[in-house]
């Protein structure tokens, strides 16, 4: 196990923003109340990379899931992902930079989306959902 999965590993904390995938991923994430929107940065690291050199499709989903898991818990009510919709455009070989928004805030079902731009600002992947609010269960 590599020294980062040991340290991320080695707090089982459960808080929303700190869990052992966050931490792996080193994720920056960060909220725009104005704009409701959720930014989450996913860092380059080689150890995220398919055998290509890209980094894996499994990780850019995971934080576009996990951008759009933030924004929700932030601006709805805490959610689970009940559907997921990917596309891929391009291969992201740098850090990428995931963007979720409310398409529709519902009372129990909610559509998401989040957008992952490289670091020269070009589409990379779109990711949508729909979340199931935890407080209308």
């Amino acid at each position: 196990m590599s020294a980062l999965a040991r340290e991320a590993a080695s707090d089982p904390a459960w808080e929303f923003g700190s869990f052992f995938l966050s931490r792996f991923l080193q994720l920056d994430i960060s909220y725009d109340d104005a704009e409701q929107t959720c930014t989450v940065v996913l860092p380059y690291g080689p150890h995220l990379c398919n055998p290509q050199g890209f980094v894996h499709g499994g990780v850019i989903t995971t934080a576009l899931d996990i951008s759009m898991g933030h924004l929700c818990k932030r601006f709805l009510s805490a959610a689970v992902t009940i559907e997921m919709q990917m596309r891929f455009f391009r291969p992201l070989s740098g850090t990428g930079t995931c963007t979720g928004r409310v398409i529709r805030g519902g009372r129990r079902i909610v559509h998401l989306e989040s957008r992952l731009t490289d670091d020269q600002g070009r589409l990379t992947a779109l990711g949508t959902g729909s979340w199931q609010r935890l407080d209308a269960v």
